[in-house]
């Protein structure tokens, strides 16, 4: 398949959800109880990489030491456009060897006041979706729709950023077999049910609200420029999310540092919003980690440990070398 290029709006709600976002359900026809469990089971958001190391042949995972506590430091990709096995003897030798699991944000399907959240966030009675898109945009995405059996009826009153996601999520669909469940093709879930069964702790970096608010904040004018780019992309096909996977696949620190920058060359704002104040974040939190004991599984998504701004950057700013494993 021919590359087409791609813009950053485009561009911005794939990386959410590919490498920072936890997305995941089978299509229901009721449209509340589909928001409920589609958003219920996988919602989560954003990403992260780092430095230009050369690829290796398995997800990048490094890991920072003090004399007390050892962490490792894992990028993932919260939903893989297609079936991995990613999974690596080194990645699960490290997740046994831990005794806490640190993800980006809780998104357990039972959490029934996460599904409030985000339908109070992606649903708005008084907002048409139809009316605020051209009629040549309601016909595509319509079309979109139909493709991964949802009801253009259940869309209605969807606000935008939630259906230029949708959108990519269609495409996702296709490589899935028609559902994105599979927990095995879910990162973060894989090794969430892996810690409950190994009865490891876990803990969260943000709350739902945080991670959903980075979208659903923006000005509905760039919200719904997001959903006409996404609809024009979606129509042409693209083969950026299965670029993305090979290089998370490789390891390859720097392709995935490179579109990383790429988000700082087109938005400043929106590269300090998700990548610098949450990686200062995440690198304190991380700090702090190493004043205690035992040994931590940190997952987050693959753009944070990627680019000059990243985690493993601010932590060696502080004297804390991450080593390669």
């Amino acid at each position: 398949m021919k590359k087409k290029s791609s813009s950053f709006l485009k561009k911005r709600t794939k990386k959410l959800l590919i490498l920072g976002a936890r997305v995941g359900a089978n299509v229901h026809p009721n449209k509340q109880k589909f928001f409920g469990s589609f958003f219920q089971k996988r919602t989560a958001f954003l990403l992260g990489l780092l430095l230009a190391w050369p690829a290796r042949a398995e997800p990048a995972l490094w890991r920072v030491d003090s004399p007390t506590a050892h962490v490792y430091l894992f990028g993932t990709m919260h939903i893989l456009p297609k079936p991995a096995a990613w999974l690596s003897p080194k990645i699960t030798a490290a997740f046994h060897a831990s005794d806490t699991l640190w993800e980006e944000a809780d998104t357990d399907a039972s959490n029934s006041e996460m599904a409030d959240e985000i339908m109070t966030k992606a649903i708005a009675p008084d907002f048409d979706l139809w009316q605020a898109l051209p009629g040549s945009y309601v016909i595509k995405f319509r079309d979109e729709l139909h493709t991964c059996g949802l009801d253009p009826a259940m869309m209605a009153h969807v606000k935008p950023w939630m259906a230029s996601m949708m959108v990519t999520i269609c495409q996702m669909m296709a490589g899935h077999g028609g559902s994105l469940g599979a927990a095995a093709d879910n990162p973060e879930a894989a090794l969430l049910s892996r810690a409950h069964a190994d009865a490891k702790a876990v803990n969260y970096f943000e709350t739902i609200d945080q991670q959903i608010g980075y979208m659903s904040n923006a000005p509905e004018a760039a919200q719904l420029a997001q959903l006409r780019q996404s609809i024009d992309e979606a129509q042409k096909g693209d083969d950026e999310l299965d670029t993305l996977e090979v290089s998370w696949m490789a390891g390859d620190v720097a392709k995935i540092a490179a579109s990383v920058m790429d988000t700082r060359k087109q938005d400043e704002a929106f590269y300090q919003t998700i990548f610098v104040q949450r990686n200062q974040r995440f690198a304190k939190r991380i700090a702090e980690m190493l004043h205690g004991r035992g040994t931590v599984f940190v997952a987050i998504g693959a753009g944070h440990l990627a680019g000059e701004d990243s985690v493993l950057r601010m932590l060696s700013n502080q004297g804390v070398v991450a080593v390669r494993q």
